[in-house]
Parts: C-alpha cells; sequence; structure tokens
C-alpha cells in the first residue's frame, strides 16, 4: 500500500496532463483519424448498433474491446478513448517510478526521470493519438522487461512473458503486428546460449507460438463473420504514401526511391535523437551481452518494422515507432545498473532526449507534429473535422437521422452515440440508395467541394443533395460543410 501511495502522485500529474492535452486537440480537431474512426466504432457497440460478427473481428482488438467496455459503463458523453488513453499513460509512469525506487534511486531522481520520460513529445503524440498506440507502447514495454527476464533465466514462465507480450503487439495496433512479426528473428539473442546450442529453432517457436496462434484463430473468425480475415492488413486511414512523401530522403534524391530503407534510417535516426541515452548506456556496458540484447532486439525490430511496414503496404503508416525511445530510455534505466552510478550524465541525456523528441517527431512524422502543434495551441486548421463535430452536436435530441457516418465518423463523437444515426448498416440507408428515395425524418449531408464530401455515398447517389435538399425537406442547420435538413412531408428525390 505504501508504494501504491507514492507512485500515486506522479501517475495523477501524467494522467491530468494527457487527459487536459487530449481534451485541447478534440476541441481543436485536432485528434487523429484513427482515433476518431477507433472512438466511433466503439460508441456503435456500446449503444449496440454493431453487430456480434463486426464487434468479435474488430481490430485493433485490444483497444476495441477495452474502449467499448468502458463505454458500457461510463456515462453518455464521456470521452472514453482519451480516458483510457490518459489511465494508460498515468499507470506506465507510476510503473516506472516505482521501478527506478525498486533500482535504487532517491524519490526525487526518480519522479524527475519518470516525468522527463512521461512527457517525452513521442509519448505525448501516442496519448493524443488513442488508446490503440498507447496499448502498443505498454506492451512494447512489456517486452522489453520480459526480454531481460529471459535472457536472465530463459524459463517458462519468462518464455510465455514474450509470447503474451507479442500477442499485446499483435492485437494492439496495426504497427504492432509488423514489430511482432520483425522482432521474431531478432529473439535468438534473448535467450541463453545454451539453449540455442540445444535447440534454437524449437526456442523460437515456443516464443513466437501464441501470437501465430492467436493470429490465426483471428483471422478465421475474422473470415467467418464480416467476411474478411485480413483485418491485421487493413491500413489506418491515414496514407502511408503520404507518409512516404512527406518524411525526406535521408541519403538524398539519388536514393529517393528507395522507401523501405529510407523508412527504417528515418526510424533509426528518430530513436538515436529521441533516446540518446540508450546506445550511450548500452556502449558503458558494450561488453555485457545480458544488458545489451534485449534493448538492441527492441530498436532492431523498430527499424525493421518500419522497413516492413512500409515495403509491404499493409500495416499503416510507421510513425508510431518514434514512441520506442521513451519506452528504450525506461527499459535502459532500470535494468541496466551502470547508468544508475552516473545519473547526472544520465539526466542530461534524458533532458537532451526531450529536446531531440520533437526534432524526430518533425523527421519522422510531420502529420504527427503537426497534431501535436495543434493540440498545444489549442486551435487547429482541420475544418472539416470541427464542422462533422459540430454536426454531431446538432443533432442531439433528433432521431432517424440519414448519414453516412462510416465516411465521417467525427459525426457520431460530436452527437457522443450512435443511436439515432440510420449509418450503411441500418436498412433505411441501403434502401434510400436502392430505390433512390429519401423518406427518414432528417438527412445530413457534407459539401461534395469538401474530401469528406467527395467520398460521401449519399452524395454520390444524390448529387443535388447538399444545394437543393430534397423535395418536401427543409434546412434546419448548417455550417461551412455540412447540411442538415428536415422533413416537412413523405417526400422522394431523384438521383
Amino acid at each position: 500500500m505504501t508504494r501504491l501511495l507514492t507512485c500515486a502522485p506522479i501517475g495523477l500529474v501524467v494522467f491530468i496532463a494527457v487527459l487536459a492535452l487530449a481534451a485541447f486537440s478534440l476541441k481543436a480537431g485536432a485528434i487523429a483519424d484513427d482515433g476518431v474512426m477507433l472512438w466511433a466504432g466503439t460508441i456503435a457497440a456500446g449503444d449496440g448498433d454493431m453487430s456480434i460478427g463486426r464487434i468479435l473481428a474488430a481490430y485493433p482488438t485490444v483497444p476495441f474491446f477495452a474502449t467499448a467496455l468502458m463505454q458500457v459503463v461510463a456515462p453518455a458523453g464521456t470521452p472514453t478513448p482519451a480516458l483510457l488513453a490518459a489511465g494508460l499513460a498515468g499507470l506506465l509512469a507510476a510503473a516506472w517510478f516505482l521501478s527506478l525506487r525498486g533500482a535504487g534511486l532517491a524519490p526525487l531522481a526518480a519522479g524527475t526521470a519518470t516525468l522527463l520520460i512521461a512527457f517525452h513529445p513521442a509519448l505525448l503524440r501516442a496519448a493524443v493519438a488513442g488508446p490503440a498506440e498507447m496499448f502498443l507502447v505498454v506492451f512494447l514495454y512489456v517486452l522489453g522487461t520480459a526480454l531481460y527476464d529471459l535472457r536472465a533465466r530463459s524459463g517458462v514462465s519468462e518464455v510465455m512473458a514474450v509470447g503474451l507480450a507479442l500477442v499485446g503487439l499483435a492485437f494492439a495496433h496495426p504497427i504492432g503486428a509488423a514489430l511482432a512479426f520483425a522482432a521474431t528473428p531478432f529473439l535468438i539473442l534473448a535467450v541463453r546460449p545454451q539453449l540455442v546450442a540445444n535447440s534454437a529453432g524449437n526456442v523460437v517457436l515456443a516464443l513466437v507460438f501464441p501470437v501465430i496462434f492467436c493470429a490465426g484463430a483471428f483471422a478465421y473468425t475474422s473470415w467467418v463473420f464480416p467476411g474478411s480475415g485480413w483485418s491485421f492488413f487493413v491500413a489506418p486511414s491515414a496514407s502511408l504514401a503520404s507518409w512516404t512523401a512527406g518524411v525526406p530522403p535521408l541519403l538524398g534524391e539519388r536514393f529517393g526511391g528507395m522507401a523501405a530503407l529510407n523508412a527504417a534510417l528515418t526510424v533509426a535516426l528518430a530513436l538515436v535523437l529521441a533516446a540518446p541515452v540508450a546506445p550511450v548506456a548500452l556502449a558503458w556496458v558494450y561488453r555485457r551481452r545480458p544488458l545489451i540484447a534485449p534493448a538492441s532486439i527492441i530498436a532492431a525490430a523498430a527499424v525493421a518494422a518500419a522497413a516492413l511496414a512500409v515495403s509491404a503496404g499493409l500495416f499503416g503508416e510507421p510513425a508510431i515507432l518514434v514512441a520506442a525511445a521513451p519506452v528504450l530510455a525506461a527499459i535502459v534505466l532500470i535494468r541496466v545498473p551502470m547508468v544508475r552510478e552516473r545519473l547526472a550524465t544520465v539526466m542530461v541525456l534524458l533532458a537532451l532526449g526531450w529536446a531531440g523528441g520533437c526534432m524526430a517527431l518533425v523527421l519522422a512524422d510531420p502529420r504527427g507534429a503537426a497534431l501535436m502543434h495543434l493540440a498545444l495551441a489549442g486551435d487547429g486548421d482541420d475544418r472539416q473535422k470541427i464542422d462533422a463535430l459540430a454536426l454531431g452536436g446538432a443533432t442531439v435530441g433528433r432521431d432517424g437521422i440519414l448519414v453516412d457516418s462510416d465516411n465521417a465518423p467525427a459525426v457520431v463523437l460530436g452527437r457522443g452515440r450512435s443511436r439515432g444515426l440510420l449509418s450503411p448498416a441500418d436498412e433505411a440507408f441501403a434502401f434510400a440508395l436502392m430505390f433512390s428515395r429519401i423518406d427518414t425524418p432528417l438527412v445530413a449531408v457534407p459539401s461534395p467541394d469538401t474530401r469528406i464530401g467527395a467520398r460521401d455515398r449519399l452524395n454520390k447517389a444524390f448529387p443535388l443533395l447538399y444545394r437543393r435538399g430534397a423535395p418536401g425537406y427543409r434546412l434546419v442547420y448548417q455550417n461551412d460543410s455540412w447540411r442538415l435538413y428536415a422533413r416537412n412531408e413523405a417526400g422522394s428525390s431523384p438521383k
């Protein structure tokens, strides 16, 4: 109980700070598209508007189920993804503080180091992005500590800990699946040499068997219910092509076409800039392989995952891998004894890593750096997302609203619930498109001149709906991007 009380202030400070930052980012429309989609999906699941098949095959599974469970028990309108992400950040900070105290650091030194890592720009970016990226950070840290335990003992419990950490990574985020796959060839370095000499293949198979079994089971479930067994390979909404184009080629224009190599080098440089304490500390103990191998595996897996994601084009953009930097810093501080003997130097390196984290985000995640700037400024330029949130707020208290919420999930967030919205999963939406007839109490449509409007299914089926409305409907709300029409009497709208 005493240990919990000592770490509670650190965890509470981090929780409140991250929650406030998330609130600013949501107000500014600076929340990531993937976070919006996850939040809207969990709201629909919590309201009972999602089929059991889609719930069972939802991916990323861990953040979806955790957020959906919170959505069920929390009051309506609670920002559950932000609450969950902030809670994970607070728990992680508390765990780091306790581990540093257990390693022998004084309370002031442990608290300072914890805050420098917990408020690292890369970690704050992950917290603002939502629970999926925070779960990936948590499981990456769990994997790092499990690898150190595996190198020390290599017992059954240590093998299972590594296997379960890999499962958590694979089901936390699409890039986590890439990380789990990329880490496999390096796992042999974390096993004690005696076991490797006897049967290296069996040892690696034992480490990766849980993730292979769970991935196969999930793929089968996903194939049976929604009709697709490849949910792992659904890239996040942010375009991988735009990320690749936004990251400058480190080797010059001559090698600019080697996208996978450039991604790997970018992530490697970002890790060095954002966590200089890791390579320096490992250099201090370069002759002690058990202290070097586990941290090196985490870094190598992050670099390899970046190359894998870009070359395969299946796991989305690898910007989240920058968050491996504060995880590496925490692991090294807790597990490498030499670090604690040079505390002054370590604190300077942690401060440099905080500043380097800003440069790493600009280098490896230009879009994420822009979102972080918007969140800190409390202002935003994503007008379409802000307008969709505003439209959702305008629909509170109204039911029977025909809207393509799959294309604009921010409408669900602004409303705070999905019940009352007639989305593409409802029969009314399908009938409207099938018979070219709108006969619902309300209909919401975005401007066809916007990015969202160009993809909207109602706009495609009824090209004049935004500008003229439907016969028998009147305009009851509008903003820069959306219009909401209410029915006066039954009417139909031709294509």
